[in-house]
């Protein structure tokens, strides 16, 4: 196993876990869904939008098309299972767990998480093409949410990755956000940092000996984190119908950043090395 370089920092900073009763209204569901009751921790809620999505990464070429967004949660005797796919400051998938602990403002889990999401890239090199294509890497962890007021915050530390093809696997998170009501509009603001392991990152984004060629070396990728803040604003067309916007920014850590898979898969056809994301969608909640 692998020695870890850096220590592991604080995690976890955002979660939102938008806690929505099946009877809301889409008014009531923008100023309730960061509140989190012993009454409605059991049910669940579930989110489906469709609109426009342009997202710049170094991972592919520009997204700019029409797109589906879903968000939900459901819960059943502290067992649960949330979706998020757009939309989302985490954007994490499809995560089972269970509920285990709760006081009056904080909720303790044990969940799954995509920790890391699949890659693929392809270094072409005079003599020599390096192709590397990596699956996700899910992960079981700890996570704590606390709830005061319009303000939340979660904590994550995911020690454990679920058949990882490497070992020292570490993922921690830390978020924070907070939501505004002016009027019917519900805007909201987060901030999260991400850690990954160094055994992680050199596995998705290190180059061997072997793999080198003329124009780049071998590379070791370290242990690093990714920033990412949001800014969203949503509003009440009727009682099931939301207008949302958002925008979302990702500065991924330099040990992502410099490593030759990247620079060369990414940079040198002209792509961006952070994450931009802009959508304006309508959501219906049921």
């Amino acid at each position: 196993m692998k020695k870890i370089r850096q220590q592991l920092p604080l995690s976890l900073l955002t979660g939102l876990l938008a806690i929505y009763s099946t009877h809301l209204s889409a008014e009531e569901v923008t100023i309730e869904e960061q509140v989190v009751t012993e009454e409605n921790r059991n049910g669940g809620f579930l989110k489906l939008g469709y609109g426009y999505k342009i997202e710049v990464s170094p991972y592919e070429n520009e997204v700019n098309h029409f797109s589906m967004f879903l968000n939900g949660r459901y819960q059943w005797s502290g067992l649960f299972v949330e979706a998020s796919y757009g939309a989302n400051e985490r954007n994490e998938g499809l995560s089972i767990g269970y509920n285990f602990y709760n006081t009056d403002n904080w909720n303790f889990d044990v969940s799954t998480i995509n920790a890391h999401g699949e890659i693929h890239a392809e270094i072409r090199d005079q003599e020599k093409i390096l192709s590397q294509h990596f699956d996700n890497t899910d992960m079981i962890g700890l996570r704590a949410t606390g709830n005061f007021d319009q303000t939340t915050v979660q904590f994550m530390l995911a020690p454990y990755a679920i058949d990882s093809d490497y070992d020292d696997a570490i993922y921690a998170s830390m978020w924070l956000g907070r939501a505004w009501q002016i009027k019917n509009w519900q805007l909201h603001g987060s901030i999260g940092l991400e850690y990954r392991s160094e055994a992680m990152l050199d596995y998705y984004y290190g180059i061997s000996a072997d793999e080198a060629t003329t124009h780049f070396g071998s590379y070791e990728a370290g242990s690093g984190i990714d920033v990412t803040a949001q800014v969203s604003a949503s509003y009440p067309i009727s009682t099931n119908i939301l207008f949302e916007t958002y925008f979302k920014y990702t500065d991924f850590a330099s040990s992502i950043t410099n490593s030759p898979v990247m620079s060369f898969a990414g940079g040198l056809d002209g792509r961006a090395k952070e994450r931009t994301e802009v959508g304006v969608l309508v959501s219906y909640v049921f």
